[in-house]
């Protein structure tokens, strides 16, 4: 009666055609839960197994040529400009120029009556004659000691008064006529001849826009490195021609507002292309770096005590710390602690901790018009 087989229990399931009890199924069950199986990368499976490295983009250090450069805005203005007025109240006799013209310097531009001061000269000039004949007879008869030497002075001396109101009388007459300081060209004039014009009344305006001046401010820490004869280039709203200027002074000081120091150059502009006035962007180029090591600027880490990197070597992450050089709008030059061929961590920066094993994430990237899957060398960050 001992090999008499027991009934099986409720709820045993069968395994392979055969009744199993369920103490037995219980713990086999439990035994295959904890061991779990293993994945085709041999790894342990399972939820509790430990994770692989993540998967992070880099950089490969490269050198390459770097321009030192950066953009600033600035003004264009007249080489020489001036604002015409009067020095004398009369009416306008001439005007001697066209609205919107070319003009010489020491041309004639505007005329205002001046009969009564004419009047007043030739009247003078008759005394001043009449004057150095005087002076003339007497200093004969000095020779001859006809008259003392004190009768002589007197003469001598009203001469020279004489003289004095003629050169007085020459310079109020210059005052009505306004000639042309330099070469250029005449705006708008505000005056008709026959009308009136008063002390300091603005007639027109007179520019030389060739050569044409450029102004822009330059960053204190670039200030030692442009000097007079540098050269720039720069671009003007609505005009792709890139016109090239040179710097011939800049201010001695720098601004403490801005902490920039003012530049001023100067630019060829014979056909009259260039208008004062007009906003100017500039680009200024200091000097080209040819074995620059630069990184994509989302990958420097900045902290509290300065910046690093997070550079993947032996598949593990270690943060070094870097000092910066040139920065442009998607890039940062790296100048200490790093050399080519060091591979840095672009992605997950926030999650790479050091220490941390990582690996070149796969990507796609296109050759000869045909996608493809590229990985990174896993040796290269060796």
């Amino acid at each position: 009666m001992m090999n008499q087989e027991r009934p099986a229990i409720a709820g045993a399931g069968k395994i392979k055609g055969a009744v199993v009890r369920w103490p037995w199924a219980a713990a086999a069950l439990m035994l295959v839960a904890g061991c779990g199986g293993r994945g085709k990368d041999g790894r342990q499976g399972g939820g509790m197994g430990p994770m692989g490295p993540m998967a992070v983009q880099v950089h490969v250090l490269a050198s390459a040529p770097l321009d030192n450069s950066f953009t600033a805005s600035g003004t264009l203005l007249a080489n020489e400009s001036v604002e015409l007025q009067s020095e004398v109240n009369g009416r306008v006799t001439a005007i001697g120029f066209e609205e919107g013209g070319r003009v010489a310097a020491g041309q004639v531009l505007v005329h205002i009556n001046d009969d009564d001061l004419q009047a007043q000269l030739r009247k003078a000039q008759a005394e001043l004659q009449l004057a150095v004949v005087t002076e003339q007879r007497q200093e004969q008869l000095l020779q001859a000691k006809g008259i003392s030497q004190e009768v002589f002075d007197a003469t001598r001396a009203q001469r020279i008064g004489k003289q004095a109101e003629v050169d007085n009388l020459q310079a109020l007459i210059a005052k009505h006529t306004i000639r042309a300081p330099f070469s250029g060209t005449v705006g708008l004039r505000n005056i008709s001849k026959g009308g009136f014009v008063g002390l300091n009344t603005p007639i027109a305006t007179l520019t030389q826009t060739d050569p044409i001046k450029l102004d822009f401010s330059v960053p204190e820490r670039y200030a030692r490195q442009l000097r007079p004869g540098s050269k720039v280039a720069f671009t003007v709203e609505g005009d792709t021609t890139r016109h090239v200027a040179t710097v011939y002074a800049e201010e001695g000081s720098v601004d403490l507002a801005t902490r920039s120091i003012k530049v001023r150059a100067r630019c060829a502009n014979p056909g009259g292309r260039l208008v004062p006035g007009s906003f100017a962007k500039v680009d200024v180029r200091l000097e080209t770096i040819p074995d620059a090591l630069t990184i994509p600027a989302e990958a420097l880490v900045p902290d509290i005590q300065g910046e690093k990197v997070m550079v993947m070597k032996g598949g593990k992450a270690h943060s070094v710390r870097v000092h910066v050089g040139i920065r442009t709008e998607t890039s940062v030059q790296l100048i200490s602690n790093v050399q080519p061929g060091d591979t840095v961590i672009t992605s997950a920066l926030l999650a790479v901790r050091d220490g941390m094993a990582v690996q070149p994430a796969t990507r796609k990237q296109a050759t000869n018009g045909t996608k493809q899957e590229a990985s990174l060398a896993s040796d290269e960050d060796k």
